[in-house]
């Protein structure tokens, strides 16, 4: 299979909106917006267990190309594919082999029925507006993912109370805020509505500009560099909006009714921010176990 954009999802390759600045800037992105050693370690930990069980190498579909999961210790014979939309972030970002990955909308994705056993994705979801393009996905992963094969999602769910925006610009202000990864998901969460309204990131950019116009006097005031804050820019004026949704809402589009897949595990990470950045492990049903569930 080579590097290709899929003839349906041209136009969707062009709904990029951050993610070519993103990928300029791929160093600058820490954690949670970039899986640590402990989210890793619960993906490994499941892709072993599938192993363990199956007997043989899995064949692995990586939604997104974050370099973390493409390098974890995968079985000899592992076949391995990758799908981002943008290609800037595969030209900068992807690490494998230009013909394992594919330039195409998740939404889009043309592959063979039950062709991949494991499925990863490092907090992606919340990139496809919701419902109707995450259950799009849902479909599209019940249709390829083969009978007991799994899909590892690391998430970003909004706490049960919402913060308030006063409260976040108050921690920043006051230097209770770690890092502008942390912000930008406090932020972010503070500011949404609804999970199928979404947050447009430029109003993010505009609580911080509002609070501290002169980014170079807010990097001072956290003692963080001036290139850290710098990449809040990536969002400035981009009408793309994050869908945060919470585990019930994902669950519910692949677990109940003709879903297909039952939750096998949810993991919370310990870091800071954590609990917001869960690891959800769904395993698909076999066809008569899914036929049943109907």
């Amino acid at each position: 299979m080579t590097a290709a954009k899929e003839t349906e999802s041209e136009a969707e390759c062009d709904r990029n909106g951050q993610w070519p600045d993103i990928a300029a800037q791929w160093r600058r992105i820490g954690p949670p917006l970039r899986p640590t050693a402990q989210d890793i370690n619960f993906c490994l930990d499941a892709v072993l267990e599938w192993v363990r069980n199956r007997g043989a190498p899995p064949r692995v579909l990586l939604l997104g190309v974050t370099p973390e999961l493409y390098h974890l210790p995968w079985p000899h014979g592992t076949d391995f594919l990758s799908v981002d939309r943008t290609p800037e972030m595969i030209d900068h970002v992807w690490p494998g082999p230009k013909d394992r990955v594919l330039c195409s909308d998740w939404s889009w994705m043309r592959l063979p029925d039950h062709s991949r056993d494991i499925v990863l994705c490092d907090g992606g979801l919340h990139l496809l507006a919701y419902p109707e393009e995450q259950q799009r996905v849902a479909h599209l992963l019940k249709r390829i993912v083969s009978d007991h094969g799994i899909c590892i999602f690391r998430l970003y769910v909004p706490p049960p109370y919402r913060e308030s925006l006063d409260s976040v610009v108050r921690d920043m202000m006051d230097g209770n805020i770690s890092s502008l990864n942390i912000l930008k998901l406090r932020l972010g969460m503070s500011l949404l509505n609804s999970t199928a309204e979404g947050v447009e990131l430029d109003a993010v950019w505009r609580a911080i500009h509002a609070a501290v116009p002169e980014l170079r006097k807010l990097a001072s005031r956290l003692d963080w560099s001036l290139d850290h804050i710098m990449a809040i820019n990536t969002y400035r004026g981009s009408r793309a909006r994050y869908f945060f949704s919470t585990i019930e809402q994902i669950c519910a589009l692949f677990c109940a009714g003709q879903g297909g897949f039952e939750i096998h595990n949810v993991l919370v990470p310990t870091y800071e921010l954590g609990e917001r950045c869960p690891t959800l492990i769904l395993k698909r049903l076999s066809g008569r176990t899914a036929r049943v569930n109907r």
